[in-house]
C-alpha cells in the first residue's frame, strides 16, 4: 500500500521504536515464495531425506521460506520514492511498547 499511497500523495506512517530506532522487516518477493511452495509440493513425494527419522516421504516436512536480512522500513520507502519519482509524505511515529515487534526476519536454518 505504500506505493499506492505515495503516488496519491497520501500520508504514510513510518514507525520507530520507543528508543528511536528504525523498524525493520523481512521483505520477500511474492514470486519467490510461490516458487518455494511449488518446489516443496513437487518434492514432497520424492524426497527420502538424509536417513534416520528423516527417511521416507517429505509430506510433513517444514520448509522455511523468507529473507534473512531485515530492511529498515524507511529504506524501503526511499527505494519506492526513487522508483516512482515521487517524494513520500512521511509521518514518523513511535510504535506502542506492546503489540507489534520492531524487527522481524525469517530464520531459515
Amino acid at each position: 500500500f505504500f506505493t499506492k499511497d505515495i503516488l496519491q500523495g497520501k500520508e504514510i506512517n513510518i514507525y520507530k521504536t520507543p528508543e528511536g530506532k528504525e523498524v525493520a522487516r523481512d521483505f520477500t518477493y511474492i514470486d519467490d515464495v510461490v516458487k518455494g511452495c511449488l518446489g516443496a509440493l513437487d518434492t514432497a513425494q520424492k524426497s527420502t531425506g538424509s536417513g534416520g527419522k528423516k527417511r521416507g516421504p517429505a509430506q510433513l516436512r517444514i520448509y522455511n521460506l523468507g529473507n534473512t536480512s531485515p530492511v529498515p522500513v524507511g529504506r524501503l520507502v526511499g527505494i519506492l520514492e526513487g522508483l516512482v519519482g515521487v517524494k513520500a509524505n512521511k509521518h514518523v511515529i513511535t510504535m506502542p511498547r506492546n503489540g507489534d515487534v520492531p524487527y522481524t526476519h525469517a530464520n531459515v536454518t
